[in-house]
C-alpha cells in the first residue's frame, strides 16, 4: 500500500503544479487587462482635450489604436474565462486528491497499527 500513498503525493505534487501555474497565468492575464486599460485611458483622455480634438488624423489612429485595445481585452477576457475555469477544476482536482491521500495515509497507518499488534500478540501469547 505503500506504493499508492507514493504515487498519489507524486500526483498531489504534480496538480499543486499545475494549479500554481494556473495562478501565475490569471496574475498576467490581469496585468495585461490593467495594462490595457491605462492605454485606454490615455487615449480617451487625450481625444478629449480640446487640443486634440481638432486633429483628423490623431483622432482615426487613436480611434485605431482603441479598436485592437478592446479586440486584445476580449481575447484576454475569453482567455481569462477558460484559465479561470481550469484553475477551479484543478484547485477541486487538488482537494479531492488531498483527501484521498489523507484516507490512503489513515488507512495505510491503521494496517501498520495492526500489524504491529498482530506481531506483539503472537510474540506475547504465541
Amino acid at each position: 500500500m505503500a506504493r499508492n500513498s507514493q504515487d498519489l503525493e507524486r500526483l498531489l505534487r504534480m496538480q499543486k503544479q499545475i494549479f500554481l501555474f494556473s495562478s501565475w497565468l490569471l496574475q498576467k492575464l490581469d496585468t495585461q487587462v490593467y495594462q490595457l486599460n491605462e492605454k485606454e485611458r490615455r487615449i480617451l483622455e487625450a481625444l478629449s482635450s480640446g487640443d486634440l480634438a481638432q486633429h483628423d488624423r490623431f483622432i482615426a489612429n487613436a480611434a485605431e489604436r482603441l479598436r485592437r485595445i478592446i479586440e486584445e481585452m476580449a481575447r484576454i477576457s475569453e482567455a481569462r474565462a477558460k484559465v479561470n475555469s481550469e484553475f477551479d477544476r484543478q484547485r477541486m482536482m487538488l482537494n479531492v486528491m488531498a483527501e484521498r491521500l489523507a484516507r490512503m495515509r489513515g488507512e495505510e497507518k491503521r494496517a501498520e497499527e495492526e500489524r504491529d499488534l498482530l506481531e506483539l500478540l503472537e510474540r506475547r501469547y504465541g
